[in-house]
């Protein structure tokens, strides 16, 4: 039932991603310069990667549309808290479903690359999959735990401001650049033909045990 829940509360927030890259944004570089169309594939990868994580994040306990918390209704929330199931089974079946859905939308970017990289191969294709999945669960982990502590509208906007703060301080610190999950993720400052990005791997692994364990006991000590 925890799953079956989860996915009919995300489900059109999957879809609208799976649908809009496919027919809004993927065309737009299908007939540009082979220059060009890369960097803006390559950009738009990472952005949409990340933006699958967040959006799809929105699944913890604290969380409602937009509509529901301006207006005060909480009806979906309560309902999720009176299932007969603790806080941390409850986050980890939410949580764990929405991640899977965000590794799904990882691997779809991925098939894109050769569309526009034919020179690319199975194995580096099959390393940047791998090393995209476990960076963009970072920004999943945080987005994640950011909907336990805030209601949906803020938790977006929170995300937001904290990757792009990141963003802008790996131009003025090359450690934390060295060490970015957002430069694991981005075909430009790691390209395919690269060695995989280690430390921003590891940097990732420790972020999601990090942030789950916080997220775990917020959902405990919260009173809702």
């Amino acid at each position: 039932m925890l799953l079956n829940k989860a996915w009919l509360e995300t489900r059109w927030r999957f879809v609208f991603m799976m649908v809009s890259t496919a027919v809004f944004w993927l065309p737009r570089f299908m007939g540009a310069p082979a220059q060009k169309a890369w960097v803006g594939v390559a950009l738009g990868i990472t952005l949409l990667n990340c933006m699958s994580a967040l959006y799809l994040a929105g699944s913890g306990i604290n969380s409602q549309t937009t509509y529901s918390a301006i207006s005060g209704f909480h009806r979906s929330m309560f309902f999720t808290l009176s299932l007969p199931v603790s806080r941390r089974r409850l986050f980890f079946a939410r949580a764990g479903f929405g991640a899977m859905e965000s590794c799904a939308f990882v691997l779809m970017t991925t098939a894109v690359i050769p569309l526009f990289q034919p020179d690319a191969s199975l194995f580096q294709l099959l390393r940047y999959g791998a090393r995209a999945i476990v960076c963009t669960l970072a920004v999943y982990a945080l987005s994640a735990f950011l909907s336990c502590v805030l209601d949906e509208m803020w938790q977006f906007t929170g995300t937001i401001l904290i990757l792009g703060g990141v963003a802008m301080l790996q131009f003025r610190f090359a450690g934390l650049s060295f060490l970015s999950p957002l430069r694991g993720i981005s075909l430009l400052t790691c390209p395919l033909t690269a060695p995989a990005p280690w430390a921003p791997m590891l940097t990732s692994v420790v972020c999601v045990a990090v942030l789950l364990f916080a997220s775990v006991r917020v959902l405990e000590r919260k009173e809702f």
